[in-house]
């Protein structure tokens, strides 16, 4: 059986992909060709709560949306719809999850990581809960 973990993270990269972006379970290293914007999804986490009935696991995930520094704008427009799809119910061939508004958090900034070169770059903490 798949981990509602694996679910969730299985999902987020379709979704993405369907919205024709370039996707990643990895920081693509410098040598890489890449084209801005892309995504990552790098840390998933769960936290096991289960009943005696019920599995009620909590899944946390990670994303960054990458831009050149110019980008400011359409990374900042990938992540709301991001956010905004971890709010309420997301449904998976094995899983229904909800995230409740206050559990997400999105953070807009600009990375220097790389010299000489300044990305934009927005940053998602995402957690929905099995139901």
């Amino acid at each position: 059986m798949i981990s509602p973990q694996k679910c969730l993270f299985d999902y987020y990269y379709k979704l993405i992909q369907d919205k024709g972006l370039p996707v990643y379970d990895y920081l693509p290293l410098e040598d890489e060709p890449v084209t801005y914007p892309f995504v990552v999804i790098s840390q998933t986490q769960t936290v096991v709560a289960n009943t005696k009935y019920s599995r009620n696991d909590h899944v946390f995930l990670t994303i960054d949306v990458w831009g050149s520094k110019k980008q400011r704008k359409t990374v900042g427009e990938i992540a709301d719809g991001l956010l905004n799809s971890a709010i309420g119910f997301v449904y998976t061939d094995i899983y229904k999850f909800y995230g409740q508004a206050n559990q997400q958090s999105m953070q807009m900034m600009i990375d220097t990581s790389v010299p000489n070169t300044v990305f934009q770059r927005g940053n998602l903490q995402l957690e929905l809960s099995v139901k």
